[in-house]
């Protein structure tokens, strides 16, 4: 049996209160959604390392309940997926609340503008707003960045404490290309990793850069949006900007002074919607 990718949950020893069956049926969901949402039943048992009779099984069932359909051999992802991932940002509030402000943004900058969670050691985008046609938007709502390749992940991580931290290098260290994260191009193992010292230096200064770290020609400029009451980071907020426009180095003098000034009408939205009655 071929084994499973390094970011296929049926690649984990499962905890012992945990429910296989389910580990299994989110390891094809991912699978099929790393693969553009179209996968053989024998691409499937390659991908996740499970049995072709528990892939046909969980293909099964995912088709009963709505998640997938069966076009011959092949499975595919249907629409009803996104009922998932729509509760989570339902239930998240942020997008409903900030994104008015991040296209607000793009639109005076006519640059594009992203807001970014964290999710483990690494960060998932919960709004774009393009305005840029020469960028090509290479990154979808949802996709897992690692945080080091990011402006955001800095930010985030300036509040790890050592536990995230040790689970950040044990990751690197077992996957230097960054395979577990399909949305992004390979990475060089012998390329230059200093995100702990600029996770020091986000904490000082309260800003975050990217500089060509995800793809070549894009730069980003990030802030924190920090929650109400807890003064934690509740997302990122990030303008994202193309080299032959900006420079990495001018982006803190054109740039960010106009981000800083959203993300604090963004913290005045949270206030104000945490002061309102549920």
């Amino acid at each position: 049996m071929t084994a499973p990718l390094p970011s296929s949950p049926a690649a984990q020893e499962p905890p012992a209160e945990a429910v296989t069956p389910l580990i299994r049926g989110v390891a094809v969901l991912e699978a099929l959604t790393e693969a553009g949402g179209t996968l053989s039943a024998s691409a499937l048992e390659r991908r996740t390392g499970l049995a072709r009779s528990t892939v046909d099984r969980i293909t099964a069932t995912l088709s009963r309940m709505g998640y997938v359909r069966q076009d011959g051999r092949e499975a595919v992802l249907t629409p009803g997926v996104m009922e998932l991932g729509n509760a989570y940002l339902a239930a998240l509030r942020l997008p409903a609340l900030l994104d008015a402000h991040a296209d607000a943004l793009a639109d005076e900058l006519d640059e594009s503008v992203s807001l970014a969670v964290a999710d483990r050691d690494g960060i998932r985008f919960i709004h774009q707003a393009t305005r840029r046609r020469a960028m090509s938007v290479s990154f979808r709502i949802g996709d897992l960045l690692p945080a080091e390749r990011t402006a955001p992940g800095p930010l985030f991580a300036a509040e790890w404490p050592e536990r995230e931290w040790a689970a950040w290098r044990a990751r690197r260290a077992a996957d230097p290309t960054d395979a577990g994260f399909p949305a992004v191009p390979p990475r060089s193992p012998a390329a230059a990793d200093d995100f702990e010292a600029r996770a020091e230096e986000t904490r000082r200064s309260g800003w975050a850069l990217d500089d060509q770290l995800i793809e070549p020609g894009l730069v980003a400029v990030s802030v924190p949006v920090r929650a109400p009451g807890t003064g934690r980071v509740a997302c990122v907020a990030s303008v994202v900007s193309h080299t032959s426009r900006h420079t990495a180095a001018d982006l803190r003098a054109t740039l960010l002074p106009r981000l800083r000034t959203a993300v604090a009408a963004m913290e005045t939205e949270l206030r104000e919607a945490a002061a309102r009655p549920v």
